[in-house]
């Protein structure tokens, strides 16, 4: 395989420059996954992260047939998606496939899935016995819990375990070998992200009592997780306070400094009667060292990583707060200047206050770099299951590292359930140096950002999350983003990164927003493109109407306006992300009042009924009747739409039910313990059986 040949040549052919370093051991590898200093400085000893994965073998060219197939774990694939076979299936169909097989120093730093079956086997070094033999997913999802024999639920979980990925180091000296048993059959994805370090370099290889050894460290780290402020060190660090009015059309310089420091944190807040569109219609440049070109530059909002609109989430290196605080703890060094400049393209005066804590910093020539964040947007694209495109996320010539990327999708599918109108069937491919194929090529864009099977769950953890999907399904907006801390992409010449738009329909009118931050040596370039007025001004909502597709085929919709007995706690109000423009919402006025729709049947028989249903602040919980029984709606007596930071669409479906013939009275009782909280109703479904 090409990844296989890059990886013995790069070790063969890398000279050692890491005489004198200190010794890397799974504590070392702890303190790393909190230190964003270290990122500012080029590495020593010197190292790339390469991926192994399930893609699809297939791909084997860019551009040429088989580059964007997508048999890349779900079982029976044309070709198997590992390194090698083993031992073909035997009468059962367990067969033995090589995983990867590393030479030299260094550590694996990110494993994920989405599902495996089987066995995994992990050997060290060239140690007879594996440091793990065992359960494919337990390895995959409950690493340090697992290699400390501690079980489910210890600590090692609660730290490492980011969605579906675990950042558990597993550290060697000289070799990492990993091998699947199992049914070639059935699922079986992976991402294995190893760290591989220049010939020479001092490993000490895991070992079981590390774990012990480094609890101190560890809780460390899980009490920056929880509370990423505490990094901010008074007796080190020095704050300015940002505050002004920007006027429409206009720029204004925030911040002016001069000596060798460092931005250890920026933090900005606006007020705007349209947040959304003043998130993205500011732009944030920021200079450092006289740079005629911004090293920074990006829509206010899209920069923190949760766009457009105000969405809030708690990460380690960036925060948004509910209250319009926006947090970058990214560290930002500086030899001899920086510069903050902040632009209003707006057509109102926009308040703005914040302030930036910045300390001293050691500057090394040739060894320091400058904080980089290049942002882009598309337009009018057509998203489609047969035209599949490589979207560039940003490309780099120089040296340095990606310390993350972070997607702003715009989704208008008029399908209404993840099998429908998922957009993110594509696979993050990243070429490193002189590579011809790809050291990371993954298996969806979903799995990059560390999540599955096209979850439309809102989460974040401290290198991802998902702050916002309006949905239903994966319609509407949708943000994405992953922070690469300890599995940073170094390079020595360039980085090329791109992310397949591939989609489970066809969309037009597609919106496909995208920002990758990185460190640099000064003398890098880019692909930079200006921030431009046409790429800002443009956060559409287009009108839409569910559609009968694939998950939600076989089904009818009924707006639920349509069905709804009078009453007069209910209103119909237009609104930007509901099906035709506009919702009906109920304000039950006391615990346990009742609204009643009638759903018309021509005879009797089975059929499965659907909500889409709107959370958001100030909503209430319900159930729900089917003709005076009660209906249980997702395997739930009951539905809490209250969500006190958002507002999205979410479907509920119950099992296959027997309806009468003529009108069926479908029930909803409101079971909240305040009066007049909100019960937003869309669309009904209905499916014969």
């Amino acid at each position: 395989m090409k990844q296989n040949v890059a990886v013995l040549f790069l070790l063969l052919f890398i000279p050692s420059q890491s005489s004198g370093q200190e010794i890397i051991t799974f504590g070392t590898l702890i303190d790393e996954m909190t230190d964003l200093e270290r990122l500012t400085y080029l590495p020593n000893p010197s190292y790339r992260m390469i991926q192994f994965s399930s893609y699809d073998r297939r791909s084997k060219t860019p551009g040429q047939k088989g580059w964007f197939a997508n048999s890349d774990g779900f079982g029976n694939e044309p070709i198997p998606g590992f390194q090698n076979v083993l031992n073909e299936p035997d009468t059962n169909g367990i067969g033995t496939y090589l995983v990867c097989d590393v030479q030299g120093p260094g550590t694996i730093l990110r494993l994920w899935t989405a599902g495996i079956n089987g066995k995994i086997r992990c050997f060290l070094d060239n140690m007879d016995l594996p440091v793990y033999e065992g359960e494919a997913e337990d390895f995959f999802w409950d690493t340090g819990a697992r290699l400390s024999g501690n079980g489910q639920g210890s600590i090692f979980s609660a730290v490492f375990r980011q969605f579906d990925a675990s950042y558990f180091p597993i550290p060697f000296s000289d070799r990492c070998r990993i091998e699947w048993i199992g049914n070639i059959r059935e699922i079986h994805f992976y991402h294995i992200g190893i760290r591989i370090y220049e010939t020479g370099t001092a490993v000490r290889t895991f070992r079981t009592d590390d774990l012990e050894e480094q609890e101190a460290k560890i809780q460390k780290v899980k009490a920056a997780f929880s509370d990423p402020d505490l990094m901010i060190t008074p007796e080190t660090a020095e704050m300015k306070k940002l505050g002004n009015t920007l006027p429409a059309h206009s720029e204004m310089e925030l911040l002016k400094m001069e000596g060798t420091h460092a931005i250890d944190n920026l933090s900005l807040k606006i007020a705007a009667e349209d947040i959304e569109s003043a998130l993205r219609e500011c732009v944030l440049n920021i200079y450092f060292d006289d740079a005629v070109v911004p090293q920074v530059q990006s829509p206010l909002g899209d920069f923190f990583g949760a766009a457009p609109g105000l969405n809030p989430f708690e990460s380690y290196p960036f925060s948004v707060r509910q209250d319009s605080t926006l947090i970058c703890r990214f560290i930002m060094p500086f030899q001899n200047s920086v510069r903050i400049v902040l632009q209003n393209n707006s057509d109102s005066s926009i308040p703005f206050s914040g302030h930036v804590y910045f300390s001293e910093y050691d500057w090394k020539d040739g060894v320091s770099m400058h904080f980089r964040a290049r942002w882009r947007i598309d337009h009018g694209l057509i998203a489609s299951k047969t035209s599949i495109i490589d979207v560039p996320y940003g490309m780099i010539i120089g040296k340095g590292r990606v310390v993350g990327a972070a997607a702003f999708i715009y989704n208008p599918s008029e399908a209404v359930t993840s099998w429908g109108n998922w957009w993110g069937e594509g696979d993050e491919k990243i070429f490193i140096d002189g590579e011809e194929f790809p050291s990371f090529f993954g298996t969806g864009s979903e799995d990059y950002f560390n999540y599955s099977w096209s979850s439309e769950k809102f989460f974040s953890f401290p290198y991802c999350g998902q702050p916002r999907n309006d949905g239903p399904g994966n319609r509407g907006y949708v943000a994405n983003f992953r922070w690469h801390i300890n599995d940073d992409l170094f390079f020595n010449e360039k980085i090329a990164f791109y992310m397949e738009l591939f989609h489970h329909g066809e969309v037009k009118d597609f919106s496909y927003g995208r920002i990758v931050y990185a460190y640099t040596l000064p003398g890098c370039i880019d692909d930079f493109v200006p921030v431009t007025i046409s790429k800002i001004n443009r956060i559409p909502y287009l009108s839409w109407k569910p559609e009968a597709y694939l998950g939600s085929a076989g089904f009818r919709f009924i707006q639920a306006e349509k069905i709804v007995e009078e009453d007069s706690n209910v209103s119909i109000e237009k609104g930007k992300l509901w099906s035709e423009g506009h919702i009906l919402k109920w304000t039950p006025k006391v615990k346990n009042e009742k609204i009643q729709f009638g759903i018309t049947k021509a005879k009797a028989g089975n059929a499965q009924i659907g909500l889409t249903l709107a959370h958001m602040p100030g909503a209430g919980k319900i159930i729900f009747f089917l003709n005076g029984e009660i209906l249980e709606m997702n395997n739930s007596e009951f539905v809490d739409l209250e969500d006190s930071q958002r507002m999205f669409l979410r479907n509920y479906f119950s099992k296959t039910v027997a309806f009468n013939e003529g009108i069926n009275v479908i029930t909803l009782k409101y079971i909240s313990e305040d009066p007049g909280k909100i019960i937003g109703v869309d669309f009904f479904w209905l499916k014969e059986k």
